[in-house]
């Protein structure tokens, strides 16, 4: 199931995040995932959209800007830089991706949509898989239910998140 979608976009000097937002009964909830763990974040539905204009381009904005931020960081704390311990406001735990479905997680591409497998392709799907690679695995480009060879575990799988760790701290904290 596509239920965490995420485009990541790197260059040189900075980082762009695209998360795909489902839609519920009264909300809509976007995937997030930390190590193997699965996490929703709960986001307002949008009634109406504005039209505005940056630097001679235009966009659409909720049409209540402020309602939205606080919505997503807490009453007035977008007016301020977040922290590195920060934990959202409207986060959950949901679930933890199974063997097969967190190799297909992750996937690094270049800019004319080929799969990459330079060393930062090797390296961060080993950091993530928690597998030694030495190569991108061809089961990436495989489809999902059909049998694959895996390599080697570096050491065994933990599906112990520090931010679920983080978000039960906030809790006891706020009772």
């Amino acid at each position: 199931v596509n239920d965490s979608l995420e485009f990541r976009l790197y260059t040189d000097h900075w980082t762009l995040d695209l998360f795909w937002t489902y839609r519920e009964e009264d909300h809509r909830w976007c995937g997030y995932l930390a190590q193997r763990a699965k996490y929703r974040r709960t986001l307002p539905l949008l009634e109406e959209l504005c039209s505005c204009d940056l630097f001679g381009h235009r966009f659409s904005i909720p049409c209540s800007p402020t309602n939205y931020l606080d919505g997503e960081y807490g009453k007035d704390k977008w007016k301020t830089p977040l922290k590195k311990d920060y934990v959202w406001t409207n986060i959950n735990y949901h679930s933890v991706w199974n063997d097969i479905s967190w190799m297909y997680a992750v996937r690094f591409y270049t800019s004319k949509g080929k799969l990459r497998t330079d060393k930062f392709a090797i390296d961060s799907i080993s950091e993530h898989f928690n597998y030694s690679l030495t190569s991108i695995p061809s089961f990436l480009n495989v489809i999902p239910n059909e049998p694959v060879i895996l390599p080697p575990l570096k050491t065994n799988l933990v599906y112990h998140s520090l931010l679920l760790e983080k978000m039960s701290h906030k809790k006891q904290r706020n009772e």
